[in-house]
């Protein structure tokens, strides 16, 4: 089982204060999904938007990626843990 955790958006704004929200756990059957596979399924679960890109990290076990919704975009971030 893989659990997606520490979910955060943070909105991408030029000025002003950026809207954060942090969301719930999210646990999927652990199939060999790729980083990017388990972006989506984050974006799926949520209604996160489109992906527009995937930050590579050297840590496996971090996901990160920008994300647009209603002419908006998002930083989304989050941790990997295996059950």
């Amino acid at each position: 089982m893989i659990i997606i955790e520490q979910i955060k958006t943070k909105e991408l704004v030029q000025m002003g204060p950026a809207k954060d929200r942090d969301w719930e756990d999210l646990a999927l059957p652990d199939m060999g999904q790729s980083p990017k596979e388990l972006v989506k399924a984050v974006i799926e679960a949520y209604d996160l938007g489109e992906l527009i890109a995937q930050a590579h990290t050297a840590n496996p076990k971090i996901l990160k990626a920008t994300v647009e919704k209603d002419h908006a975009s998002y930083h989304l971030s989050a941790k990997i843990r295996f059950d």
